[in-house]
């Protein structure tokens, strides 16, 4: 009985001491802003021109975001994000015929996040996501296969997110790695959905 005391007051005596550190890594209603930025790979553009099958490839791109996010409990995050993103066009076939494009796509989306973080208060600490918004793209064309062209068109479209990734504490915040799958309702007229991906690398601080 004296062994099971003993264990019992050592373990009241380390959930007392642990208590402290845990709130300091995730605490309810803790707010914080995370700076973001990486590399971006959109998928192939495709669609139809007069019946002919097109298809424009981009190089790989960049990205960068900021968030203020709001930790509503240990496991769930909501987040307010805005983010920036482009590439440069490198080709387009239709045809059988290849030409390089001059020229880029680029859009600024403004989401709505919610993160599930499985592991609260761990050293990792994992998390998955979803979110919803607009998408306000803009494709400007200089040239096609060296002929100027000097086109630009926008539009404004609903947009959803996917993401994944993992955080660690460092100093007085965290360092993070997300993937993020990102679909914008932009199809219509012989051409399909924006889509894209990015690795992107974050920290986060709380305040």
């Amino acid at each position: 009985m004296k062994h099971l005391v003993k264990i019992a007051t050592m373990t009241a005596v380390l959930s007392a001491l642990a208590a402290p550190a845990f709130a300091e890594e995730v605490t309810v209603g803790d707010t914080y802003f995370k700076l973001s930025a990486g590399a971006l790979i959109f998928d192939d553009l495709k669609g139809t021109s007069g019946g002919i099958p097109v298809k424009i490839e981009l190089d790989t791109g960049w990205t960068v975001s900021g968030a203020v996010g709001y930790n509503v409990n240990p496991n769930i995050a909501l987040e307010l994000e805005l983010t920036y993103l482009t590439a440069d066009f490198d080709s387009g076939t239709a045809g059988g015929i290849t030409v390089p494009i001059n020229g880029d796509l680029s859009s600024l989306l403004t989401m709505v996040n919610a993160n599930f973080h499985p592991n609260p208060g761990g050293g990792i600490d994992p998390y998955v996501g979803a979110g919803i918004g607009m998408a306000f793209s803009e494709i400007k064309v200089d040239s096609i296969g060296g002929v100027p062209i000097n086109s630009k068109d926008s539009s404004d479209d609903l947009a959803l997110q996917g993401t994944a990734g993992v955080n660690m504490a460092l100093g007085g915040g965290k360092l993070g790695a997300q993937y993020r799958y990102i679909w914008t309702d932009t199809g219509g007229s012989g051409s399909d959905d924006i889509t894209g991906h990015a690795l992107t690398l974050h920290y986060i601080f709380s305040f």
